[in-house]
């Protein structure tokens, strides 16, 4: 699942659709890192979570579409940008078992969905971010359209959720006033940018919340965009830069 293969498959499309002259199309490009039971345990570590195989991978794909979901790592670490995790959440969501290790690819949802699957709407896997405060340890965009010169991306909306870890974090940490809040800047290769945003936690004389149930998310405020990138802002430092995404929808034009 490597970038290079994302236009790799494109080249082979515009190839393919030129022969017979024009090609058009338009999709909903629906992302819900989903997989056949064969892959898990070919392509998932054995603590349940996905980090490219090589150093030289920019990030990787889902299925067909033509998004590349930035990775950074460094010596076989994850360092920043996207992994993908089916961990599944504590029963309830109520931070009563001992902090783990892997917490910080685990969702903060009551053990996921109704059949007990991690992710949003049923399913199985999602996706974590971690957005590190060095920028050298970060993916160039979280998000690409490989279609750039000939398509246009509209992102739609996500699901949206904290980590396991951040939740506890912000339960030792925060203090009122605190905020932890999630932006995301749409970017056209002309340099137009577009922002939204999502409060993900929040304590205040009158409210303390945080996000423990998938929340949808809706991006369409961005409008069409080539990257998109994610910024995790928090008030307080004690509190890392991870939140868990899935169900991601974009509408995808192509033409040739």
């Amino acid at each position: 699942m490597k970038k290079v293969l994302l236009f790799a498959a494109i080249a082979f499309s515009m190839v393919s659709c030129l022969d017979t002259g024009t090609f058009s199309q338009s999709y909903l490009a629906d992302v819900t890192f989903e997989y056949s039971d064969q892959v898990y345990p070919r392509e998932f570590n054995k603590d349940s979570v996905y980090i490219c195989k090589n150093e030289a991978d920019q990030g990787f794909l889902y299925m067909q579409y033509p998004l590349c979901f930035g990775q950074k790592q460094v010596g076989g670490k994850f360092e920043g940008g996207f992994a993908m995790s089916y961990l599944k959440g504590e029963k309830d969501g109520l931070l009563d078992k001992e902090p783990g290790a892997n917490d910080v690819y685990r969702v903060h949802a009551a053990a996921g969905s109704p059949d007990g699957k991690a992710g949003a709407t049923g399913s199985k896997t999602y996706a974590v971010f971690y957005d590190n405060p060095q920028e050298s340890m970060m993916p160039k965009y979280d998000i690409e359209f490989g279609y750039k010169e000939n398509g246009s991306c509209q992102p739609l909306g996500c699901y949206v959720n904290n980590t396991t870890l951040v939740a506890r974090k912000i339960r030792e940490h925060f203090k009122e006033g605190d905020k932890l809040t999630l932006k995301v800047k749409g970017t056209k290769s002309d340099g137009q940018v577009t922002e939204t945003s999502i409060v993900l936690a929040e304590r205040t004389e009158s409210k303390d919340t945080v996000m423990y149930n998938w929340t949808v998310f809706d991006l369409s405020k961005l409008g069409p965009v080539d990257y998109i990138d994610f910024e995790v802002v928090s008030t307080n430092p004690d509190v890392p830069g991870y939140f868990c995404l899935d169900g991601f929808a974009a509408s995808v034009s192509i033409s040739f």
